[in-house]
């Protein structure tokens, strides 16, 4: 192991939610669906990732987003919550 080599140091949940800028439910959300990268167990009070899963993490995502894009996926709009009623024309 490299002295620079730092892929294995494990981060908190707070380091984790400041490098991807998820909250700790949309990672409780994707470890539930299975695209975040599960915890790991130190003790019984201590959990986290190690900095090499979120890096791996935040390269699939960005080459996710990179190939979406190619296909023109990303350039449909989306939609602003619920539509509004259609009014009816008076006769």
């Amino acid at each position: 192991m490299d002295f620079h080599d730092d892929d294995d140091r494990i981060l908190t949940p707070a380091e984790i939610t400041a490098l991807t800028s998820l909250s700790e439910t949309s990672q409780w959300r994707g470890r539930k669906e299975g695209w975040f990268p599960p915890y790991l167990d130190l003790s019984p009070g201590r959990r986290g990732n190690t900095l090499g899963q979120i890096r791996r993490l935040m390269r699939e995502r960005q080459a996710e987003a990179e190939a979406r894009a190619k296909v023109g996926l990303d350039a449909k709009p989306r939609s602003r919550g619920r539509p509004k009623a259609l009014t009816r024309l008076s006769n």
